[in-house]
């Protein structure tokens, strides 16, 4: 017999307005490395599109995220199959538990997602409600250090959650570029601890579909197996290890040759660090704001340090200006 809801599912695609999501999605590393429940693909848009409205200067969680159908679902999927991924989205989000563990200090401790008892919660109407586990608060604000970041519209683009597993693992090294990890902690990670019983099996399958679709993003990758140099015996030594390299690698200091390009460059630089900018963000918005662009910053820092409204917080005044303009000169560059 034919199901009659199916002819009373409807998706609304009206024009309402969706939250402003943030370009690059923030994950604190008990987040990232914590020992993750393969979910599906739409669940785990859902969790970034939720991390991308999450402010950096928020202090709390919002009470709710909210956004809209349209922002996680890609162009030619029918609004039946749109709705049956969200609700089983839903089904997954609110058993998903995460374990984080110190095994150093024998401590773990597991915690729900979601705030299942918040009448918030839900899908309506073609608009997505989630309401984050309270408890988890300093795992989602306020991220000072040990985080990660990474883009969001190459996230939205992965088909496989192994891309998008590794492509969260992968941005937490793309300082050095270079990430081992044992074969063992490697299985933890990708929730494969009780499949492909044979390594070399399981490294190819894992691997197949990320080699594939992060390879046109900044977490290009190549990898090669290391094998245990302290096994004895006959045959093949086993693999020990995974040896993870990126293609590109974001430094973290100014290189050297910047300070060279000119007098006048160097002493940009050596003034933007004076006003606490830090390297990071001076590599990553530099090229944006341009030299005019800096110079004219330092004035403004330099004249208001003089006046009556001097800077006390050279460290958090500064970095919030340089990366709010360089943010806006690399929209115009688009």
């Amino acid at each position: 017999m034919e199901d009659k809801r199916i002819h009373q599912i409807s998706l609304p695609f009206e024009l309402s307005k969706s939250p402003k999501l943030k370009q690059y999605v923030k994950q604190h590393w008990n987040i990232t490395f914590a020992r993750q429940k393969k979910i599906s693909v739409f669940s785990k848009r859902i969790m970034a599109t939720v991390l991308a409205q999450i402010s950096e200067t928020d202090t709390e969680l919002a009470p709710f995220y909210r956004f809209h159908v349209r922002d996680i679902a890609t162009p030619d999927q029918d609004k039946t199959s749109i709705y049956k991924d969200i609700k089983k989205a839903f089904d997954e989000l609110t058993d998903l538990k995460w374990l984080f563990e110190d095994v150093s200090k024998e401590t773990f401790t597991f915690r729900h997602l979601l705030n299942t008892s918040d009448a918030n919660l839900g899908y309506s109407q073609g608009w997505i409600t989630v309401v984050l586990n309270p408890l988890l608060t300093p795992y989602f604000v306020a991220l000072a250090k040990n985080y990660s970041t990474y883009e969001l519209k190459w996230y939205m683009t992965f088909k496989s959650w192994y891309s998008m597993r590794l492509f969260e693992l992968l941005a937490a090294f793309k300082d050095t570029g270079v990430w081992i990890v044992s074969i063992e902690e490697f299985r933890d990670l990708m929730d494969c601890k009780e499949k492909y019983s044979d390594n070399k099996d399981f490294i190819k399958k894992v691997l197949a579909e990320p080699l594939k679709e992060l390879e046109n993003t900044k977490y290009a990758f190549t990898y090669k197996a290391l094998e245990n140099e302290f096994k004895y015996g006959k045959g093949r030594k086993p693999i020990a290890a995974l040896e993870f390299r990126l293609k590109h690698i974001e430094p973290v200091t100014i290189p050297q040759e910047w300070y060279q390009f000119s007098d006048e460059h160097r002493n940009i630089l050596v003034e933007l660090q004076r006003f606490k900018v830090t390297e990071k963000n001076i590599i990553r918005y530099a090229k944006a704001i341009g030299l005019d662009g800096a110079k004219k910053l330092l004035k403004e820092w330099k004249e208001k340090d003089k006046s009556n409204t001097r800077i006390d917080n050279k460290e958090k005044y500064c970095n919030a200006v340089w990366v709010r303009v360089g943010k806006e000169c690399l929209k115009e560059t688009v």
